[in-house]
Parts: structure tokens; sequence; C-alpha cells
């Protein structure tokens, strides 16, 4: 469970966890908090109990419910060791990622967005980086361990290497060696040579 406490003391330890200060963590927590009251009210089903009745939830108070998506924004863990951090479960971490996440969008007046996944077309790539106009596009193979299955370990043996490969695409502003990379495209095994 992470100290709370601890971490409200410590300004530099605040920043490194979340990447806010303390001041700016409870400015916000005060706008976290009527946020959240007001997203509850508008998303409560019929129910027969007061809100703020019935049993109290893991993740206690409005700060907390703010340390967590901080925290899983900023670090973006796995929601195993996010509900180690927490004393959660990981269907419960993903269930108050998917509550949290728009009230934080509602306290922020923006929307919070995790990196894409893939992108599929050029405009989605111009639109994800506005301010690129030249790219570089190179595609690497990475040597892996030799698979145990006859049948996946002849998908990705690559006879121009000469192993068994995974390809990847990168795409670079410049020259991809300056650390200027953009993009690691999904690999694929290295017998589909011309499969990007």
């Amino acid at each position: 469970m992470i100290n709370k406490e601890r971490l409200l003391r410590d300004n530099r330890l605040c920043k490194a966890i979340i990447g806010l200060s303390v001041e700016e963590l409870k400015n916000l927590a005060a706008e976290f908090s009527a946020c959240y009251l007001i997203y509850r009210q508008k998303n409560r089903k019929d129910h027969e109990r007061q809100m703020g009745a019935g049993q109290k939830g893991f993740i206690p108070t409005p700060l907390d419910k703010l340390l967590f998506i901080l925290l899983y924004l900023k670090c973006y863990p796995t929601y195993d060791l996010q509900g180690l951090l927490f004393g959660l479960d990981r269907t419960r971490v993903c269930r108050w990622v998917k509550i949290l996440l728009p009230v934080l969008e509602m306290t922020l007046g923006r929307e919070c967005v995790l990196p894409a996944r893939q992108i599929r077309s050029a405009e989605e790539f111009f639109r994800a980086f506005p301010g690129v106009k030249d790219v570089f596009i190179d595609g690497t193979e990475r040597p892996v361990q030799k698979p145990k299955n006859l049948r996946r370990r002849k998908k990705m043996y690559s006879g121009k290497k000469r192993q068994t490969t995974r390809k990847g695409l990168i795409i670079a502003k410049r020259h991809y060696f300056d650390n200027s990379q953009l993009c690691f495209f999904a690999a694929y095994q290295g017998i589909g040579c011309n499969h990007f």
C-alpha cells in the first residue's frame, strides 16, 4: 500500500511519483472531489440507499482516488502492479480506472489520453504528431529465442538473417539513431517480410 502521508510530506517524492508538487496536488484534489460527486450523481442509477451509504470503498477519500489515477497515468503500471500498490484486485483496478479517468478529464477540462497503441493510417499519424513534416521509416529485425513449437519456429525464421526474428517498423523525425523515435509498430514474425 502506498504511504500517502510520506508522499504528502516530501515534495520531491510527490513530483517523482505523480508528476505534481504537494501544493498542486492539494489544489487539484479539491476540484477533483467536487467533480467526483458530480460524476457520481450524474451516473447514478435508481438506488434505495442515499449517496454515501453502504460499505466504504477500498480507495476511501477523493485524495486517494486522485493519487490512484495520477499514478496510473504517470507510470502506466499493469493492473496487477497497481492493485498491489493500492491493495486491490486487478479487476477492481480496471473498474476504478474506467470510473476515475473521466472524472480527472472533467476536473482538468481536457481529455487525458494514454499513448495510442496502433496508428493505422497517415492521417492518424499526422493527427498524433502535428508538428512533424519529414519522417524517416525503417524496418528492423530483432533476434528472438527459438520457440519450442516447430510451426512457430518455422514462421519466425528469417532466411535473410538465418535465425528466428521479429520484424518491426520504426518511424522517426530525422535519423532514428538520434533518439527522435516517434513510433515503433507491432512486430511480425521473420518470414512475413512485406506485411507492414
